[in-house]
């Protein structure tokens, strides 16, 4: 992997952690996710006149099809934060895309990994499996966790995220990311809207608005700018299995702000495994 590209993951990586901060400490987080995604569609309207790249036919069949996934995935992380902390909901949304998405890099994508980089997920994977113990001793903890609603759907928002983040690296072939990146961004906010409404309704979107504040604008500056760092990384070359790893760095940081600045749940296993997050990152970028 390049320089270049490794540096744009990981400042994906602390970008992408803002918004989830912010829907953990909402108080309707299915409404401040509308929100955020529909201040996201008005800051980066510009983007549409000062991109001059024309689309290809087929990327608004792709478009299309990332912006379900990505509906898919905001949905369920909004639910999985009803019940959840954001230092395990985080982690295991997270942390279940990579090893999808090395699926689907290899079977769908045809992409070429080596014995390196697959090591180097692997060490994100059990450092991430670390991060959702509350103690080394207690292994079977993050599967007891399944019992409840708010796990089940944080893997289900990992897994819509390595669904997009597949079709997205087809998708920017001969496209500029950050065009891509808001007309899918537009596309899911459509698609979320009637949902929403159904859940909370006009007045709790307003209620939410009132609430919110500064949280709603820069959740959504910061999401569509996380996503868009990624495409740019992908399109350089990036395979798409790396830099679905690299990328949740951000769990270091998620973990961290929820149990050093929210005064949830942690302990040392979960400062070994954001270092083994951190060591398969360092894997991949070198190796990989």
């Amino acid at each position: 992997m390049s320089p270049l590209s490794l540096a744009l993951l990981l400042l994906s990586a602390c970008v992408h952690v803002v918004a989830h901060v912010a829907l953990k400490r909402a108080r309707d987080r299915t409404a401040l996710m509308w929100w955020f995604m529909a201040w996201g569609t008005l800051l980066y309207l510009p983007v549409v006149f000062l991109v001059r790249r024309p689309l290809l036919p087929s990327t608004w069949i792709w478009i299309a099809l990332s912006s379900v996934f990505e509906a898919g995935y905001f949905w369920a992380i909004a639910q999985a934060y009803r019940g959840g902390d954001l230092s395990t909901v985080y982690p295991l949304a997270r942390g279940v895309a990579p090893m999808f998405l090395l699926i689907w890099s290899g079977l769908v994508l045809r992409e070429r990994l080596t014995a390196w980089g697959i090591a180097g997920v692997a060490l994100i994977a059990v450092g991430l499996y670390l991060a959702n113990l509350s103690r080394l001793g207690d292994w079977s903890e993050p599967w007891r966790a399944l019992r409840r609603a708010s796990p089940r759907w944080a893997l289900a928002a990992g897994f819509f995220t390595s669904l997009y983040t597949a079709v997205d690296k087809v998708g920017i072939r001969g496209v500029d990311p950050l065009l891509y990146t808001y007309l899918a961004f537009v596309t899911t906010t459509l698609w979320l809207t009637p949902l929403t409404l159904l859940r909370v309704g006009w007045q709790g979107l307003r209620r939410e608005l009132s609430a919110s504040r500064w949280a709603a604008p820069l959740a959504g500056l910061t999401t569509l700018a996380a996503y868009a760092l990624v495409l740019y990384a992908m399109q350089l070359g990036t395979p798409a299995g790396y830099a679905g790893a690299v990328r949740e760095v951000s769990v270091v940081l998620g973990a961290g702000i929820g149990v050093w600045f929210l005064r949830e749940r942690g302990g040392p296993v979960r400062v070994v495994g954001a270092a083994l997050v951190a060591a398969g990152v360092v894997v991949i970028g070198l190796l990989g």
